[in-house]
């Protein structure tokens, strides 16, 4: 309690220093220009005569007021009258003041994000502003000193950037917007400074309420006159803003209820658009007073949580409100598995209440609800739960509210919660408030915030809904400003806006009006969420809005709840507050004849009773009626069976029939729903679903096993229906057994036995009780080899089909049907149970031989169906077993399937019995085996993958490598990705052009072949040289050689570096030496030449970099108008130089340059050694690389592109060869040769002599 203490006392010191700091330094202060500061008499001479003063209000908002020593006892009277005073603002002026909604401001915004100028980010860091000398600040004083100018007025931000890195981008976007908007401000330009208060930083120590009064104490110093923020609790904030009567607007402080009253000394300029936790009791008090429940219990979490504060509030404002709180309950931190908490809590208070108003975890609540449901409490709608949740409502995932919280009933838990009305923050109405968010997004990632954007995962975070208190904030202070700007009051005073603002109505960024109390805090808006029947939704329920609240003007103290009659109340009705006879039933007097008890109580057992019939009754009914079954034609998309990728829709009308369905291989495909279905076409002439199909159709929805064909559902057209059910890709079983190719070992047939086992019994222990056409082809086989039994059940629908088969298939399919079915002139559609074990053994005796129903048998199926339908002699007629290989066992159980009497045939739990040495020693599962197979290549695939990878990454290093060279690295990425290479303009670079002296001569003089190899001797030597510096070679025309500095990247020392890599060739070009001209020597002239240009891609096919511009005609010209082994240098390029220092230059004076006229030109004549070696350590040469790196390089030197057939020695001043070792930072001085290649093509390496 001592620590507590004396840290309060510390704090409470630490304001009072920095208020006393600021007052004092203002009283100190020198009057040296009184025009520019308002005079305390005349500011004051305002209140005496409470007539209008025509402020200049530019100048008010751009000036502070300076207090001379003459008035310093004055400065207590003027805090006084600002802040205390309520005669300050004359009643008549503020009757014809109101604020404004500037419903274009969303639009303008939206206006700016597509238009090409976009928008302007009016904003700073604080830190850049006050703790830099300008030298790397963003943003620096203008000439006069001044941060602001005339026409500006600026605000401040304080912000935790840590915790609200998505909410920054809101501070920026608002100030844009009000700036776009002319009637808010007018004539001002509105600014903003931002400062970090969530963390100190290394120098400056100090806890964060310390911290924030030195930060809003810098910004005042800056001629701030608004504050927003800040992030966490703000009560040193909000003292020390109505000290100085400067509003402050929070939107994320939550602090205590009744901590920022009006007139507490504590808030008199403070608001908050953040709704405090304890608003949301108003909503739910409005609700319980809508439905008329006057009593209720409410059970809560810890009292120092956001829902302790909700209950204290409830309680208050149901007291007011005459109503009576039943039973009270707190909770502390709620654990899902402390579920006995509210057990205790239910059996405390269920017989002493009809409603609950529960404020707790969304967890915590779905454990409430489940114990209530399991004491039958929900079901006959007599209860009701009121929930608060701050978590705002979110269309997008309500068929998914409670979805992770129940059990595997889920239907039942779900229906149990058309009891709970939870109270959420109302989600956002404004069209474009996804595109705000955005813009948010892009605002914080940049200046002055520069929050990390790391790509899908930034763009993918959901902006918090502080963003959107922050924008009204930020947009509600603006209004006031311009409000009391037009009624000639200071748009600087605090407590003047205050006025304005509390209360106030304000159109909110999320789309609805927003309610500001008398204490300045916002009202909220809250939406009442309840279940939804919803036939798309998982269950057929989802979480959706069904009422609201709306205030009828700013002065109500309660909201109304509209639309509450689309609540689906589980008993038709809202339930009420308290039974009829009371809570313990003493409100009705009971009779006490023992007769008259025993009749009521007959009577009451046979009302429940029929009344429980009706209910069971009405359930299946509705379950009848449901169309949960039904599939809509325009949501199967079919598969094409010669491209899958193809879409067209399926219907199931005849007329379409031919352009619509296709066959792939063995049935009709679709997609329903991101699922591959099957489609089965009924032909019928009218469809009419009566009630005994919807029986069936609910009997089948309701079957579900691994071993059955799932079911779908069934699309219905005028005159044809379509069965779906899930796909299987390896088609029947039938198609299986006659594919040669594929081997069935033991294992696979004892698995595909056992699912045709396990599927039939299901079925046989189902609503349909048998199939009735069991044979292999409606046997399926999907993808993981599992047998699944299909065309069972639905024997009405399927009744009166004009079947498209043609005789032969259908005898085909009689070989698998029962004697004494097929002696029947009209069979039960569904067969029987002994007949569906008959037709397992033919399937049985298929799979073991794989050659057919009935072997390798001579006779015509008709003369089969005749033999086995009447034999002859009395001699039964059996598929044939001499040639079939199988266990003793296998054999016994085909004669029993095949008995004819039915009643002798084994039941089909009996032959899994009989059967169970088919799966000795062996797995029945065929996954395990295919796994097994699998992980024995599993190492050898990896490998191969390994390096195939290898080799792909090699070539595509090679395809960069020369891509690389060709094109600058941002510009070849770009062209790699597709994209279209935009044209850059740069401010100033600096470009180099060299020409050989006399080539025209020396072309004359010798071969093409010899003055290609001289030209390139001189190239391979130049761009050895220039990997030295940073510059980029643009291109080589003839005997021209042309690099620039400065671009593609930016360099500040572009200049420095084109000037050292030209006195470096100047000096290694007259060492080139080759063996056709042995005694002559190259000269070349140089021309540099600083300036404007523009670069981009020219071209679609082998593009290329080119520059444009006058600078370029220019530096050509230095270069033709110079002399030989001279550089001359243009007027620019030397004061560029001047400024880098450690060149020496020789004046050449006034020449005449053609097309430019007369020019005052320098030559280029050396530098300091020190100089030279400094730059060339920055740069290593990107030749002299590992050879691992390149394939294309030997030793660390680029081949030359060009084949030398001659033996050659220059002086390449820049490659090194093997042992050759450099001696300093730059290049050695040595001596290069070409060796001979006569009859090779294969590109020559320079070699260096030691």
């Amino acid at each position: 309690m001592k620590t507590k203490m004396a840290h309060m006392l510390y704090l409470l010191f630490i304001v009072l220093i920095k208020i006393g700091t600021s007052i004092e330094d203002e009283a100190n202060m020198v009057d040296t220009d009184i025009s520019n500061s308002i005079a305390i008499d005349d500011y004051l001479e305002y209140n005496k005569t409470n007539e209008y003063y025509d402020y200049n209000t530019t100048e008010i908002l751009r000036k502070p007021i300076s207090v001379t020593n003459d008035n310093h006892k004055k400065c207590d009277v003027l805090n006084s009258t600002l802040a205390e005073d309520s005669d300050f603002i004359p009643t008549k002026m503020l009757s014809s003041v109101y604020l404004e909604n500037h419903s274009n401001l969303t639009s303008n915004l939206i206006e700016a994000k597509l238009s090409a100028d976009g928008m302007e980010i009016d904003g700073v860091n604080l830190f850049d502003v006050v703790n830099s000398d300008c030298g790397g600040a963003k943003v620096c004083p203008n000439v006069s000193g001044n941060w602001t100018n005339d026409n500006t007025i600026t605000v401040g931000f304080l912000g935790a950037y840590g915790r609200s890195q998505l909410v920054l981008g809101a501070m920026p976007l608002a100030v844009a917007a009000i700036n776009r908007e002319p009637s808010l401000l007018p004539g001002l330009r509105l600014r903003f400074v931002a400062a970090d208060i969530g963390r100190s930083r290394p120098h400056l120590p100090m806890d964060k309420d310390s911290l924030s009064l030195r930060v809003m104490t810098q910004m005042r110093d800056l001629g701030v006159v608004a504050f927003f923020g800040p992030d966490g609790t703000c009560h040193t904030e909000a003292k020390l803003a109505a000290a100085w009567n400067l509003p402050l607007i929070s939107h994320k402080c939550a602090g205590a209820h009744g901590s920022f009253e009006k007139g507490s000394g504590l808030g008199a300029t403070f608001a908050r658009t953040l709704p405090p936790a304890y608003k949301a009791s108003k909503s739910v008090v409005a609700l319980l007073k809508a439905f008329g429940w006057s009593k209720f219990a409410i059970v809560a979490g810890d009292e120092l949580t956001a829902a302790g504060q909700q209950m204290d509030a409830i309680k208050e404002l149901a007291a007011s409100n005459g109503m009576v709180i039943t039973a009270e309950h707190r909770f502390a931190d709620y654990i899902p598995r402390h579920i006995s908490d509210m057990e205790r809590i239910v059996d405390q208070t269920y017989d002493k209440t009809r409603i609950y108003v529960f404020l707790g975890e969304h967890i915590a609540l779905v454990d409430f609800v489940k114990v209530l449901q399991r004491r039958g409490l929900l079901t006959t709608g007599e209860y009701a739960v009121v929930a608060v949740d701050d978590e705002i409502y979110d269309p997008s995932t309500a068929a998914i509210t409670h979805a992770e919280h129940l059990g595997q009933n889920s239907s039942n838990d779900t229906l149990t919660f058309r009891a709970v009305l939870k109270l959420t923050p109302s989600f956002p109405t404004n069209p474009h408030y996804g595109m705000l968010c955005q813009m948010v997004r892009e605002m914080s990632a940049a200046p002055p915030f520069c929050v990390p954007n790391y790509h899908k995962i930034f763009e993918e975070a959901s902006v918090p809904i502080e963003a959107a208190h922050l924008y009204d904030a930020v947009t509600l202070w603006a209004r006031a400003a311009t409000a009391a700007m037009r009624a000639g009051l200071p748009p600087t005073d605090g407590a003047t806006l205050m006025k304005l603002l509390r209360p106030t109505t304000y159109r909110s960024v999320q789309g609805f009006d927003v309610n500001m109390d008398s204490a300045g805090d916002a009202e909220g808006n809250f939406t009442v969420i309840g279940l939804v029947a919803d036939p798309s939704a998982p269950g057929g329920w989802s979480a959706q809005p069904v009422a609201t609240f709306h205030y009828v003007n700013s002065s109500d103290l309660m909201p109304e709840l509209v639309g509450a009659g689309n609540i689906d109340w589980i008993g038709g009705s809202p339930p009420v507050a308290e039974p009829e006879c009371g809570f313990d039933g003493i409100k009705c007097s009971l009779p006490h004849d023992p007769g008259v008890l025993s009749a009521a109580a007959a009577v009451a057992a046979a009302a429940i009773l029929a009344a429980a019939l009706l209910v069971r009754h009405y359930r299946y009914e509705q379950k009848l009626a449901s169309v949960l079954w039904r599939i809509e034609a325009k949501d199967l998309t079919f598969i094409s069976a010669y491209n899958a990728q193809s879409t067209d829709k399926v219907v199931c009308d005849t007329s379409m029939q031919h352009d619509m369905e296709t066959r792939r291989a063995h049935t009709t495909i679709a997609m329903y729903r991101g699922n591959i279905v099957a489609v089965k076409r009924l032909r019928k002439k009218s469809i009419d679903v009566t009630r005994a199909i919807k029986k069936e159709l609910k009997q089948i929805r309701e079957l579900r096993h691994e071993n059955l064909t799932a079911f779908v559902g069934v699309c219905v057209e005028s005159g044809s229906a379509c069965i779906i059910s899930a796909y299987c890709s390896r088609g029947s079983l039938a198609r299986v057994l006659a594919d040669r190719d594929l081997h069935l070992d033991d294992m696979f047939v004892a698995s595909l036995v056992a699912d045709l086992l396990r599927g039939l019994t299901y079925l046989h222990d189902s609503a349909l009780i048998s199939h009735g056409n069991l044979t292999s082809s409606n046997c399926l086989v999907d993808s993981r080899w599992v047998l699944q039994i299909a065309d069972y059940g639905l024997h009405n629908l399927k009744y009166g089909c004009s079947d498209a088969e043609d005789a032969l298939r259908m005898e085909r399919r009689m070989l698998w049907r029962a004697p004494e079915l097929l002696r029947e002139p009209n069979p039960p559609p569904r067969g029987s149970q002994k007949g569906d074990v008959y037709s397992f053994g033919i399937i049985l005796y298929e799979i073991l031989g794989r050659n057919g129903p009935w072997g390798d048998s001579n006779l015509t199926n008709a003369e089969i169906i005749g033999r086995v339908r009447q034999p002859i002699g009395g001699v039964l007629f059996r598929p044939p077993l001499s040639g079939l290989v199988a266990r003793p066992a296998v054999l016994a159980v085909l004669n029993a399937c095949w008995s004819e009497r039915s009643d002798r045939r084994p039941d089909l739990r009996l032959v899994r019995l009989r059967l169970k040495d088919m799966h000795a020693g062996m797995k029945t599962n065929i996954f395990d085996n295919m796994l097994a197979m699998m992980e024995k290549y599993a190492s050898n695939l990896e490998a191969i993958v390994a390096a195939r990878t290898e080799q792909l990454l090699q070539e595509k290093r090679r395809t960069d490598d020369l891509l690389n060279r060709m094109l600058p690295r941002t510009v070849a990425e770009a062209l790699k990705r597709g994209e279209r290479v935009q044209a850059e303009s740069f401010d100033c670079v600096t470009i180099y052009f060299s020409d050989i002296v006399g080539f025209t001569k020396m072309a004359a003089t010798n071969t093409p072949m010899q003055v290609v190899e001289i030209l390139n001797d001189l190239y391979t030597c130049c761009d050895a040289i220039i990997s030295y510096y940073n510059v980029y070679k643009v291109e080589t025309i003839g005997d021209a050689y042309m690099v620039v500095g400065g671009l593609p990247e930016r360099c500040s020392r572009h200049a420095a570096e084109v000037a050292s890599l030209a006195l470096h060739v100047l000096d290694s070009v007259p060492k080139i030496r080759s063996r056709h001209m042995p005694a002559a020597r190259l000269h070349i002239r140089i021309g540099i030449h600083s300036g404007q240009c523009a670069a981009g891609v020219v071209g679609v096919k082998m593009p290329r970099y080119c520059l444009f511009g006058d600078t370029v005609n220019t530096a050509a010209r230095m270069e033709s108008s110079g002399e030989p082994q001279r550089i001359h240098v243009s007027h620019d390029t030397y004061l560029l130089l001047k400024q880098h220092g450690g060149y020496h230059f020789k004046e050449r004076g006034i020449v005449n340059i053609k097309g430019k006229g007369e020019m005052r030109t320098w030559w280029l004549v050396g530098e300091d050694h020190e100089r030279r070696k400094n730059t060339m350590s920055r740069y290593q040469p990107s030749l002299l690389r590992n050879s691992e790196d390149n394939e294309d390089s030997l030793w660390g030197l680029n081949r030359s592109i060009l084949n030398i057939r001659d033996r050659a020695r220059l002086s390449c001043g820049g490659l090194a060869g093997p042992g050759s070792a450099l001696s300093s930072p730059g290049p050695p001085a040595c001596d290069c040769f070409i060796p001979n290649r006569d009859h090779h093509s294969a590109p020559v390496v320079l070699f260096c002599d030691d």
